[in-house]
């Protein structure tokens, strides 16, 4: 199963950023452009390769630097509940 914002989390997208707030704890994260750009793909659909993938074309980088700043970006957004695992 792909990844998936959790039911238990609103997103605001503000400028280049987002603010996640988790309905549950109260806590409220502020993600950059890039996690919050991983965290949008992260829809039930795309597959963590998926999402390596288009990363990696959509901010020019090299398919390496692309899996280690998604996997490092989803297990950070897995720990603090704002999306369910793959």
């Amino acid at each position: 199963m792909p990844p998936n914002i959790s039911p238990d989390v609103t997103v605001q997208h503000v400028g280049d950023e987002s603010l996640v707030l988790d309905l549950n704890s109260g806590q409220i994260h502020q993600l950059n452009m890039t996690a919050a750009w991983i965290l949008a793909q992260c829809n039930g659909e795309n597959s963590i390769k998926s999402i390596v993938s288009n990363f990696a074309e959509h901010f020019s980088l090299d398919s390496e630097t692309a899996a280690s700043d998604v996997a490092g970006t989803i297990e950070q957004l897995i720990q603090v509940n704002v999306i369910k695992p793959e």
